[in-house]
């Protein structure tokens, strides 16, 4: 696959117009070769069997969206960086390590346009693994489906694109598309495999479409699996892997460290290969919330059995990235419309503190949650008490693979996972305390010290599957 944007190009160089149709893609498609060879392929779209029609027909629109899905030149030519999905969603970086379709950076690189000279992007770039069951996309909740992300990031400043510039973006497209000869197959013949439609005939806007469709089914195919040591010591000591129907979280999380104490006290509790007494030892605090010591209320959001709930929580950290900026406590004194005022999403409210942008802030979900229909609303709450707890929310990350997404949290502030736990640890003391602005709910009852981070990491580092067998 590429390397990551700017490790082989100095910084500020111009890149010239990509040729359209013969060699820079060559590499795509036989990586593309590569990831399809190695994805352990699931089609949802059929309950049986599929013929063997259909699974070529699959193996085409699969094929299709990997080679999208790594194509730089949908990426703007006034840029000095090329770009595509697969610049801050890596898997095999040639020798620099397995990555779970996620970057080495802390913000992703972008390219530097004059009128907006940013080289960083706005937010970390997280695992597509098991993407395809989360209900909104985006830290900030931003799209809510595939094809809406797609499209979004293809016309978007990810691939160097400006607000005003959606138009050319998909110009740009299609112009790739029709003008693509390369040996290994053109991409007029891929659609036609794939979905039997000729990219001469149809409109712009239904090939952009179907461009968004390619993509988002290949990512579809991009899924965590169920066989690692964490998984095996469930299995191993007959525990439930997920919440029964209509229970919470916590509820589940309470019935488990009940089952495993039980075992315990049997002395029928069985370790695992890569499950230790350590990692065993940091399971039962991530389950517990008893608001006591030793007691990470972790399942309350990260719930199993992908380790996530889907929903947009405000732990402090955006708070913490501002006040480092801006001094202790200048979170709470930044003014922040009301939800009669507020005109959504905000620029403003969607940057990376600097000293140079005074008052610039990242709130996360508060740029676009849905006054009217979240489920996040309680009953009675006036719009503008909602959308006060919505500041700095992001979604909940899943845990899964972690050992190949740093760095952590949606700032990529973090390095490692001692480093994010510390930090959880000292925002929850501070929300405690009334510190933090809008702190969620279940922030409060993290109640975990230092002599609890090793074994806390020992369990996350459970979670980690071999993905060079995925």
């Amino acid at each position: 696959m590429s390397q990551p944007p700017g490790t082989t190009r100095p910084s500020g160089s111009k890149l010239e117009e990509p040729e359209l149709g013969n060699n820079l893609i060559k590499r795509s498609v036989s990586a593309a070769a590569i990831i399809i060879a190695s994805l352990a392929y699931e089609y949802t779209g059929h309950a049986q069997q599929p013929s063997a029609q259909n699974t070529r027909k699959n193996d085409a629109v699969i094929q299709l969206g990997a080679r999208l899905f790594q194509d730089e030149r949908f990426s703007t030519p006034k840029g000095d960086l090329p770009a595509s999905c697969s610049h801050c969603h890596m898997f095999d970086e040639s020798g620099q390590g397995i990555r779970a379709r996620a970057d080495f950076l802390n913000r992703s690189w972008v390219s530097y346009r004059a009128q907006d000279p940013r080289r960083e992007e706005l937010r970390n770039s997280p695992t597509l693994l098991d993407v395809s069951q989360m209900p909104r996309l985006h830290y900030d909740g931003e799209f809510g489906s595939l094809e809406e992300l797609v499209k979004g990031t293809l016309s978007g400043r990810t691939m160097g694109w400006l607000p005003g510039e959606e138009q050319d973006a998909f110009d740009r497209i299609q112009r790739v598309i029709l003008t693509d000869k390369s040996p290994e197959g053109s991409y007029r013949d891929q659609f036609k495999r794939a979905y039997g439609i000729s990219v001469d005939t149809i409109s712009r806007a239904d090939l952009i479409e179907t461009v968004a469709k390619a993509i988002s089914d290949f990512t579809r195919t991009l899924n965590s699996n169920r066989a690692t040591p964490y998984d095996k010591f469930l299995e191993a000591n007959g525990l439930e892997s997920e919440p029964r129907r209509s229970e919470s979280p916590a509820e589940y999380a309470g019935r488990l460290i009940t089952r495993i104490a039980a075992l315990e006290a049997a002395g029928k509790i069985r370790l695992t290969a890569g499950f230790d007494a350590a990692a065993l030892s940091g399971f039962k605090i991530f389950l517990s919330s008893n608001a006591s010591a030793h007691s990470g209320n972790c399942a309350s959001c990260h719930a199993p059995p992908l380790f996530t709930d889907f929903s947009f929580h405000n732990t402090g950290v955006s708070q913490s990235e501002y006040e480092s900026v801006h001094g202790e406590g200048s979170f709470a004194l930044l003014k922040i419309p009301n939800a009669g005022e507020a005109a959504r999403p905000s620029q403003r409210f969607r940057e990376t503190p600097s000293a140079r942008k005074t008052g610039c802030a990242d709130l996360g979900y508060w740029n676009f949650v849905d006054l009217k229909s979240s489920p996040l609303r309680r009953a009675g709450e006036t719009d503008d008490h909602f959308l006060e707890r919505m500041i700095g929310t992001f979604k909940t990350p899943t845990l899964r693979n972690l050992a190949y997404t740093n760095p952590y949290m949606h700032n990529g502030g973090f390095a490692s996972l001692e480093d994010a736990l510390e930090e959880l640890a000292r925002l929850a003391a501070q929300a405690r305390e009334g510190l933090i602005r809008s702190a969620d709910p279940e922030l409060v009852g993290i109640r975990i010290s230092q002599e609890d981070i090793a074994p806390l990491t020992a369990f996350l580092n459970t979670l980690n599957q071999d993905l060079r067998k995925n």
